[in-house]
């Protein structure tokens, strides 16, 4: 589901790191690819894989409010909070009683992506831009552009590789037609990117496009976030918590959440495989770009992110023993 958790992502990702990185955004996409593919696999010892397991619980977690957002603000932006909670409700019941989506189904959601991207990047190609667009942030934005992008990609290293190819193709030609400044201030960027190219006849397709992309995203983000907790109580418990991000965090702050989310849990598996580990250059590589992506995201995010992580490990932990 690593495509599709892109194509999802990117409807409200797109402007986020536009406002952070501007023209660098492209690039952004391929740091934030190194760090995906850095970020250490090992099995970690069981004194600390509780710590690992919540800091992945919550980074997973974290992108269910984005893309339950994605739908609302594309299907019914003016009722994007009750659509965003439903979506979330949905998806907690179909994860509840077990149902997953067929591969054939993944393959043709996967399909369509790949259709609407190119199109979206045909259309960009084919008409001349308006000029005077400014020039954006400094190439310092580039490190919070990258931690935005960073939950949107996925493993194994063939599908990093592929959404790192496609998201900096459709930022690029995105950029190109909006530029930096009007991309970033943008609450639809797909929507705005189609109005520019004179597209607004298939903004229908679109919002289908997303729900498309969204929905299932929402529920394997769902489904991962729960792990092995048992159902239908670690459905609920997990729906719950996003339910409140959905309703609370308007779509850019969800984004810049689950992107401090995502980077934390690489720093924390990072760290705790050095603690295992004293030699592995891949640890010490990927602690340091995670440290150096978070330091340029907003300190309140820092803050929920270490309060989501707690949350997560008091989920994980193993309960005790009954005495004897």
């Amino acid at each position: 589901m690593a495509a599709v958790r892109l194509g999802a992502g990117l409807g409200i990702a797109l402007a986020v790191g536009a406002a952070a990185g501007g023209w660098w955004l492209p690039a952004a996409v391929g740091l934030a690819g190194v760090l995906v593919l850095l970020a250490p696999r090992a099995e970690l010892p069981s004194r600390v894989a509780p710590l690992a397991d919540g800091a992945r619980l919550v980074a997973r977690l974290g992108l269910v409010p984005v893309f339950a957002s994605a739908v609302g603000v594309y299907l019914v932006p003016q009722y994007r909070v009750p659509v965003a909670v439903g979506v979330v409700v949905v998806v907690t019941m179909v994860d509840a009683f077990g149902l997953v989506l067929p591969r054939f189904v993944r393959g043709w959601i996967l399909g369509i992506l790949l259709l609407a991207a190119a199109g979206v990047i045909a259309l960009c190609l084919a008409i001349a831009p308006e000029r005077g667009a400014g020039q954006g942030p400094a190439v310092t934005g580039l490190f919070a552009a990258a931690a935005v992008l960073v939950p949107l990609l996925g493993r194994p290293v063939r599908w990093t590789v592929g959404g790192v190819m496609a998201g900096a193709a459709v930022c690029a030609v995105a950029l190109y037609q909006l530029g930096p400044v009007r991309l970033g201030l943008s609450d639809a960027p797909l929507r705005d990117l189609l109005a520019a190219v004179d597209g607004q006849a298939i903004e229908p397709l679109l919002a289908g496009v997303v729900v498309i992309a969204a929905v299932p995203a929402a529920l394997g983000a769902l489904t991962e976030a729960r792990g092995d907790l048992p159902r239908p109580v670690g459905s609920v418990v997990c729906g719950l918590l996003a339910a409140a991000g959905a309703a609370l965090l308007e779509p850019r702050q969800a984004v810049l959440v689950a992107a401090t989310l995502a980077v934390a849990e690489v720093l924390v598996r990072s760290l705790l495989t050095l603690s295992a580990r004293r030699r592995d250059v891949r640890s010490v590589l990927s602690a340091a770009l995670a440290i150096t992506l978070l330091a340029w995201l907003p300190p309140v995010d820092l803050l929920i992110a270490v309060a989501a992580i707690a949350v997560g490990v008091l989920l994980r932990r193993p309960a005790p023993s009954p005495a004897r």
